[in-house]
């Protein structure tokens, strides 16, 4: 994606932001926009409606978050019922474990100061995620648990998944962005950005939409289209050679 100088755009054609990607990411981020006080918030994709969601739509929706165990967690899911939960252990996921885990994956390359970002705040991403979006999330007992001596034993920090997995994630978010009136420009792929020529600051975005340049003025853009995982070459180069030949969407 390149840049171009700023010029005028017509009125209908002011953001206040534009979110590059309808995935979980992107979506979160028109929302939270929203929320914050703009008022005018467009997403782009370049995917056709019926590919919205991104790789999020095709994941089982799992969620990592920091927790102190089955009491903190029973509040966000809606596939335990009172008596049940007393059949089933599920320890506090603290956040020197989350830390642990991401920097063990990640063979130590992790930023710190990303991760510490990541770690504190996975709490309050998931309470806003089923607050504000209505995910409707679940204990993943199919995934992460096993039967021993009639209870249900969870092992690892994984311990949320959503119902109806990917699908259900993303027809949260298309509800609730919806009802927020928030719109979404379907194969309308970005091209550049467009860079204030005095303040050298991102003042909009171009996107092709019905084939021709349409320009954007928002003074936020958000990228959350993804790529790294699409890309064979970067694929074999960071992950291994074996990895140019996955399948991806």
């Amino acid at each position: 994606m390149s840049a171009k100088q700023a010029t005028s755009p017509p009125p209908d054609y002011i953001y206040d932001c534009v979110v590059v990607g309808s995935g979980h990411a992107g979506s979160c981020a028109a929302l939270a926009a929203h929320d914050a006080g703009c008022k005018r918030v467009l997403i782009v994709d370049k995917c056709p409606p019926e590919w919205v969601g991104g790789n999020g739509y095709f994941t089982a929706g799992a969620h990592r978050t920091v927790h102190g165990g089955l009491d903190d967690l029973l509040p966000l899911v809606t596939n335990v019922a009172p008596d049940a939960a007393q059949s089933i252990d599920l320890a506090p996921y603290t956040a020197d474990a989350f830390t642990h885990d991401i920097m063990r994956l990640g063979a130590g390359r992790s930023d710190p100061r990303i991760v510490q970002a990541v770690v504190d705040g996975s709490r309050d991403a998931v309470g806003w995620l089923r607050e504000r979006v209505r995910v409707p999330f679940i204990l993943p007992f199919h995934r992460q648990a096993y039967l021993v001596d009639g209870r249900q034993v969870f092992w690892g920090g994984l311990s949320l998944s959503v119902e109806d997995g990917g699908k259900g994630l993303i027809a949260a978010h298309r509800a609730a962005l919806e009802a927020a009136g928030i719109e979404t420009w379907f194969e309308a792929p970005a091209t550049e950005l467009v860079v204030d020529g005095e303040s050298k600051s991102i003042a909009g975005l171009v996107v092709s939409r019905h084939g021709e340049p349409v320009s954007l003025r928002a003074p936020a853009v958000v990228l959350a289209c993804g790529g790294f995982e699409a890309n064979r070459a970067l694929r074999a180069q960071y992950l291994g050679p074996e990895w140019d030949r996955a399948k991806v969407r």
